[in-house]
């Protein structure tokens, strides 16, 4: 690859359907005055992350897609649903505001495994850090603001649906919505 050849930013996801991704919408602007993040993640792009692949050639989307194809053969659909609120980072100034994923969680991780495994054959390296599936709300705490634990004490349910294909995302910076699905693979 050239040093000038175009490169996408890519990573693999889980989609959620419209109605989770309304609920989870509805919840955070009701939750915006108190809960003091710099940047609200557009309700379009909300999803759960399999694997970050970072930049990446476009030409590279076909193997990536029979390598999606090869993890995802076999697992089936996965029922899951959204629920739970929770953080990442330190309590007092949190990185992260997620919702929690539950249901067929070990079917997730296993899908996690098999997609991380296809890729790293492709020279995709996987996070160190342990697969913990979510759905980023929110980032970046305001620094001096006051966090009130009470909007984290709800354990609010967003909805359950089945989980039918993985998709690729494109990121395109500064844009709201800024993913865009470039392919995906039924989960058979």
């Amino acid at each position: 690859m050239s040093v000038n050849e175009e490169k996408w930013r890519l990573f693999i996801a889980i989609p959620l359907p419209q109605e989770v991704k309304y609920k989870l919408e509805e919840w955070c602007s009701e939750q915006k005055t108190r809960l003091d993040f710099k940047k609200w993640v557009h309700a379009e792009d909300y999803h759960i992350t399999v694997q970050f692949l970072g930049d990446t050639a476009p030409g590279r989307l076909d193997e990536l897609l029979a390598s999606l194809s090869r993890a995802a053969k076999g697992m089936g659909p996965l029922e899951l649903e959204a629920a739970g609120i929770g953080t990442f980072g330190r309590p007092a100034s949190p990185s992260v505001l997620w919702a929690g994923v539950r249901g067929e969680v070990a079917g997730l991780e296993s899908l996690h495994s098999r997609v991380t495994s296809e890729n790293r054959a492709l020279g995709f390296v996987p996070e160190e850090r342990r697969f913990s599936p979510h759905i980023t709300l929110a980032r970046k705490y305001r620094e001096g603001a006051r966090l009130d634990p009470a909007a984290l004490q709800t354990q609010p349910e967003f909805g359950s649906w089945r989980a039918d294909r993985l998709v690729i995302y494109q990121t395109h910076m500064h844009k709201r919505p800024m993913y865009e699905v470039v392919g995906s693979a039924l989960l058979t």
